[in-house]
């Protein structure tokens, strides 16, 4: 990569190696006002006299305005007004002392914080006047969260060390948690309220080296430094990086090229051996992947480095083009692509880049239209390009589903009320209504209509209406066996990194392979030989192919929901998915879309989620989400750090949000069009000014929730927890760099940059940085 700087010392234009380049303009107080790509797409802002950006587009090469944002300053310099392409307005109003005070939305709606006499946040009212949800936190001399009292009235409490250090974590659904920590501050002692106490140790340089449980079969070391013997030449550049993991799964281990970028992979499960290969561009961007069969999946990429073709060969035969002729809006998501066999699949945008329309005109394809309310909730469901809803839906205040209409007869298809936390107390459907029933003490769910449900003392589900289903799970924490009416019906096992690699009953096994951003890659028998395996198009999964190594095609939905699988050879679909079935993924999917007799099996449901016929749960990573109740199975791995809701999912909006892993709910609009980034497009664009965080997307100007990213996360988060809407726009960030090729960037430099451009205040960031082991931050600057 090359940098050119102009005669003020200004960044002028980064170069990567292949030719791409990122070019940056200033006006003449130095203030970068555009950053334009190769291919001539632009992100232009408008600055007023005191340097406040009042408007930013994203145009293409023949200035056409593709995106719009716009904001209004009051004669502080405070944000006013933030308007989105529809003048859209959020309204930001303060206190005497300069202190954000109340946020009106386009609805109305408003949301109020209330300080402390030191001008700390300590409660937050949700819809004044309506609902009023309340969360009110307490803080001590150290500005340090003590207490959260959610709006059941349940209080979560933290107590620290005299070193600062969370000593004791006590949560009404997961019991009281105890830690300890060595003279460096890591952490060496977790005692759940299971009485299972987990240690860990660490090398000298403060890396995990070891996880040892009370059983001791399920310990996970870590080594580091030193390259494992399966790597080849040219694969042994260790050095800094993990090496290897051996878990109670077996082991996996790491293989690098001279640039860091990890190359092979080796995963022994049970004595079964998967590899995965991966190839770079000369500017380090994903070109192949090469599966534990041998098939091997390529990327073409165009000269912006976005993937504009992907190909498919067997391990016994001729390459065959899975998509082509993939476009992208200017600076912005993926506008559409050809499948090889000439469908044709076409994703459009507004100027909010949210998305319009899916449609693939062919019989049997994915044909959706997308209609928003004015505070950006998902509304209708309409045939793409029409205006006539199919279903309509409707949200209570705080943005969460509580309709699902026929968008002709305005019947209630499906219907969900909730407490405020966010418990689903009511679900309606033709089938009549359902009642939810909780701890009184705790947001466990203890009843659903008269089936009763139990728990663990950490608050785990160990049961379903009695012996029908039942959950066991070992000193990890993870559900290991699975009974149904007494019997076992299937073990788990998982490796070091959390993934479920291997589930059987006796003697017959299936082993599951992950990529490195934790998406599923494949499924494998008892052999090791592949059941299936997806194909990726980022965050997409675009193909998937059956043992006998037969291609099929996948059209993604706009969360990157598998909706519909199509027999390219047939060109009919297989298997079919109604995005306008039931909401939370209880409707299950037609298997013989074709009517043949014949049922195509494809276990991905929602994004990170893939369902498992014998717990009925879908696996979404480090825990099990369950679509009967809407709502996870155990709780959040990180606490409160996910939301006030431990067993929530993805804030009871799934058209607007989707958990990859189970732990995050990620927004919609989180993505990098809508924050002047190009993850989508293959590069990045770099803040000029703070160009040490290779393949960072710039300080993330116009992201619609800054520089209120989250109300409530406003808050300071507890103790050594990181805080949940930090942790969206940094993990985003970080997984952006690496689906575009680029090595995955440190969190504390991608979190000092984001309060550097001011998006996240310094304050609402010391929870996080403090949890991830970062530096204090450095003073803030007012960016646009």
């Amino acid at each position: 990569m090359t940098v050119a700087y102009d005669e003020t010392g200004n960044v002028k234009q980064v170069t990567q190696p292949d030719g791409d380049f990122v070019k940056y303009d200033y006006d003449a107080a130095h203030r970068l006002t555009d950053i334009t790509d190769s291919a001539g797409s632009n992100l232009h802002y408008s600055l007023d006299v005191a340097g406040n950006c009042f408007k930013e587009e994203i145009k293409d090469a023949s200035g056409n305005v593709k995106r719009t944002l716009t904001r209004v300053y009051n004669k502080l310099g405070q944000l006013q007004t933030q308007a989105d392409a529809s003048a859209n307005p959020t309204e930001f109003a303060y206190d005497l002392n300069g202190d954000l005070k109340l946020v009106t939305d386009a609805l109305g709606r408003k949301t109020q914080l209330d300080p402390d006499p030191l001008r700390r946040v300590v409660r937050t009212l949700q819809d004044v006047g309506g609902l009023a949800v309340e969360i009110t936190q307490q803080l001590d001399a150290l500005d340090r969260v003590t207490a959260v009292i959610d709006p059941k009235g349940l209080t979560t409490r933290y107590d620290y060390s005299s070193l600062g250090d969370l000593g004791k974590l006590t949560s009404p659904d997961t019991g009281a948690t105890t830690y300890s920590y060595d003279a460096a501050g890591n952490r060496t002692l977790e005692a759940t309220a299971r009485g299972v106490k987990i240690s860990s140790s660490y090398d000298v340089l403060g890396r995990l080296t070891k996880l040892s449980y009370p059983t001791s079969a399920l310990n996970v070391a870590y080594s580091y430094d030193v390259a494992p013997v399966s790597c080849q030449a040219g694969e042994t550049f260790a050095q800094g990086r993990l090496a290897s993991i051996k878990d109670s799964s077996g082991a996996t281990e790491y293989c690098y090229n001279s640039f860091g970028d990890l190359v092979r992979k080796l995963q022994t499960t049970n004595g079964k051996a998967f590899t995965l290969r991966y190839g770079y561009t000369a500017s380090g961007r994903l070109a192949s992947v090469i599966y534990p069969d041998g098939a091997k999946v390529d990327y073409v990429r165009n000269g912006l480095g976005q993937a504009t073709e992907v190909g498919y060969t067997s391990a016994t035969g001729a390459r065959q083009i899975l998509l082509k002729n993939a476009s992208y809006l200017p600076l912005g998501p993926i506008a559409g692509w050809t499948y090889g066999n000439g469908r044709v699949l076409t994703r459009a945008y507004d100027q909010d880049y949210r998305p319009k329309a899916i449609q693939d005109t062919s019989a049997g394809g994915l044909d959706v239209g997308f209609g928003f309310d004015p505070v950006g909730n998902l509304s209708k469901l309409t045939p793409a390009g029409g205006t006539v809803a199919d279903v309509t839906l409707g949200y209570d205040p705080l943005g969460r589903l509580t309709e699902f209409k026929d968008g002709v007869t305005g019947t209630v298809l499906d219907g969900y009320t909730y407490d405020k936390t966010g418990n689903r107390q009511s679900s309606k459907s033709a089938a009549g209504e359902v009642a939810y029933t909780y701890e009184a003490n705790s947001h466990r769910l203890i009843k659903v209509g008269g089936a009763p449900r139990v728990y663990n003392a950490v608050g785990d589900t160990t049961s379903i209406n009695g012996t029908e289903r039942e959950f066991v799970y070992d000193v990890t924490g993870r559900m290991s066996q699975v009974k149904r009416n007494g019997a076992v019906a299937r073990e788990y096992r998982y490796n070091g990194k959390g993934e479920q690699v291997r589930g059987f009953l006796g003697t017959a096994n299936t082993y599951t392979l992950y990529d490195e951003f934790g998406r599923w890659m494949g499924d494998y028998d008892n052999a090791g030989k592949p059941l299936q395996q997806a194909i990726w198009l980022d965050d997409m999964p675009v193909g998937v192919t059956s043992a006998d190594a037969k291609l099929a095609y996948i059209e993604p939905d706009h969360l990157g929901s598998p909706r519909v699988v199509i027999d390219p050879a047939r060109n009919t679909a297989v298997w079919a998915w109604n995005l306008k079935s039931e909401a939370f993924g209880l409707t299950n999917p037609d298997q013989d879309a074709d009517k043949d007799g014949s049922n195509f099996l494809l276990n991905m449901r929602f994004p990170g989620q893939r369902y498992d016929s014998f717990s009925g749960l879908n696996q979404n990573y480090y825990r099990e989400y369950d679509t009967s109740s809407g709502r996870y199975t155990q709780s959040d791995p990180i606490g409160q750090g996910g939301g006030l809701n431990l067993y929530g999912y993805v804030k009871n909006a799934p058209y607007s949000w989707k958990d990859v892993d189970g732990q995050q709910a990620i927004s919609l609009s989180a993505n990098p069009a809508v924050t002047g980034a190009t993850a989508l497009s293959g590069h990045a664009l770099q803040n000029p000014s703070e160009l040490t965080v290779d393949g960072s997307f710039g300080d993330y100007r116009g992201n619609p929730l800054s520089p209120v990213f989250d109300l409530v996360h406003l808050m300071a988060s507890p103790g050594n927890q990181a805080d949940s809407g930090v942790v969206q726009i940094v993990s985003r960030i970080q997984s952006d760099a690496v689906l575009a090729g680029r090595k995955r960037p440190d969190r504390c430099e991608v979190l000092q940059q984001l309060i550097d451009s001011g998006v996240i205040p310094a304050k609402a960031a010391k929870a996080t940085q403090k949890a991830w082991g970062c530096r204090p931050s450095r003073i803030s600057k007012d960016r646009c």
